[in-house]
């Protein structure tokens, strides 16, 4: 069974927000999913772009 990535959002200041679970996450909290191999994508607010790849850079 394929399911759809979590859905973060990034707010001003690097604020993280996972939608499904409605709470905030941190930076670990990513680097810890994509070890484990959770699919996530992290998107701006702001300008609604994937910023996944620029903040695990």
């Amino acid at each position: 069974m394929v399911t759809a990535p979590i859905l973060v959002k990034r707010y001003g200041r690097s604020r993280l927000y996972e939608t499904g679970r409605g709470r905030y996450v941190t930076l670990a909290d990513l680097r810890g999913w994509l070890r484990r191999g959770i699919a996530f994508v992290v998107v701006d607010t702001e300008t609604g772009e994937d910023v996944t790849r620029v903040l695990l850079a």
